[in-house]
């Protein structure tokens, strides 16, 4: 329970005009408060919104912060043509690879030529919106981008956010969901007051009303209700373990197997082919699970294994929005072994995999977890006959079936291996 000292902190709270007001009364007007600051600050449910969308790329020509060898400008734009098409409402008029130096952090990215250049191309278009593939837009960017282009900007950041309050189905995938956007609000916040006036407000993404009906300090506000979403995520995980703990004692699970991988990758249909259960959500869209599942899986040696299922991976996204998934990846962080699902006929796969094991890192799996990890090429059925294959992946696929006898072998095999199944 949250201490009376912390709410009671003027700083914080709201005036009340009894002194006699309630623990429960207090939380509420923090509650309350949240809820003004999220609909100023934050992302507009998509649902009933669409656009025709321009989607560029900006291209950085050299410099430290140019892309990874591992891919191209032009894969990167389909993935964020990909990204976009993902919301059902927002169709992808048009898109282009706009090149640009050094790095994205100027105020409009672009010189003056090439942001004439894109005008003429959005009206030419008519489009309703941009989307800049880049990770995570300033304030000040999108209010000065909102400014000349004068239709909303999105960025991958808030793309991905949009995504997942559209599709997030369970409790904890729509608190993770809250607990993700929250930075992003908190980021909105600090720099409201020095660079986005009411000259420059976008109404489909930022929505500042500039609202003075919150009397508490607002990055206060949003510190309590993060404290209070991670809580209320902690309870949700901690009964789904009680659960799976109970059923774990009761089939003798001996050990843990977590897929990872991109996005899209084919995860949840591996999980619904080696299990045979039907139930399993699969869908062919960025972002279809969003939350952790444990399934139950006989090995051919007869001994019984849990798998999990988690949300995919994807580039350039800040690392804390898949950390605000953190609850849900610990099956990740404590799994014994980890397979990691590609799909073999993406041509973007070299880099796919290293934001993958990036992104390990990034949320501090052990190395000796992310050294044993099993490759599974998926989607094998869409090579051509005579591709060149690897000697180091496990190639299947889970709309024929191929190759997932060898893939349990090798399984149980590791399993006895290294964890004396």
């Amino acid at each position: 329970m949250l201490s009376r000292r912390f709410l009671w902190k003027s700083c914080a709270v709201r005036k009340f005009h009894s002194t006699s007001a309630t623990l429960t009364e207090q939380i509420k007007c923090y509650d309350d408060e949240y809820r003004i600051l999220a609909d100023t600050l934050g992302i507009r449910n998509a649902s009933t919104e669409g656009h025709s969308v321009l989607v560029v790329h900006p291209k950085i020509r050299w410099g430290r912060n140019s892309a990874r060898s591992s891919t191209s400008p032009e894969l990167q734009l389909q993935e964020a043509i990909a990204l976009t098409s993902t919301l059902p409402n927002f169709r992808v008029c048009s898109s282009v690879i706009v090149g640009t130096d050094y790095n994205t952090k100027k105020k409009r990215i672009w010189a003056q030529g090439r942001l004439d250049a894109l005008a003429e191309l959005k009206e030419k278009q008519r489009a309703t919106a941009l989307m800049l593939n880049v990770n995570l837009l300033s304030p000040l960017q999108q209010a000065e981008l909102f400014s000349f282009f004068r239709v909303p900007i999105f960025d991958r950041y808030n793309i991905v956010l949009l995504i997942f309050k559209m599709f997030a189905r369970t409790k904890e995938a729509r608190l993770q969901t809250e607990l993700a956007e929250i930075p992003y609000i908190r980021c909105l916040q600090r720099h409201r007051l020095k660079c986005i006036d009411a000259e420059h407000v976008d109404p489909s993404v930022l929505h500042v009303n500039f609202s003075t009906s919150i009397k508490g300090d607002k990055l206060e506000i949003l510190r309590f209700r993060e404290q209070t979403l991670r809580k209320r995520i902690k309870a949700v995980v901690e009964e789904k373990v009680t659960t799976a703990s109970k059923e774990t004692a009761q089939r003798g699970i001996a050990a843990t197997v977590a897929l990872v991988g991109y996005t899209n990758a084919g995860k949840s249909s591996l999980i619904r082919r080696l299990t045979g259960d039907k139930s399993i959500f699969v869908e062919d869209r960025l972002f279809a699970t969003l939350d952790a599942s444990a399934h139950f899986c006989r090995l051919p040696s007869g001994t019984p294994i849990l798998l999990t299922d988690t949300i995919g991976f994807i580039s350039d996204l800040p690392v804390q929005l898949f950390a605000s998934f953190h609850a849900t990846l610990s099956h990740v962080v404590n799994a014994d072994l980890l397979l990691l699902v590609e799909d073999v006929s993406h041509p973007d796969r070299a880099a796919q995999r290293e934001v993958v094991i990036e992104t390990l890192s990034a949320l501090s799996v052990k190395r000796s977890l992310v050294n044993s990890i099993l490759v599974v090429g998926n989607k094998c059925d869409k090579l051509e006959p005579h591709a060149s294959r690897q000697p180091d992946l496990f190639y299947i696929s889970c709309l024929n079936g191929t190759g997932m006898k060898q893939l349990i072998a090798e399984i149980d095999k590791v399993g006895r291996i290294f964890f004396k199944f």
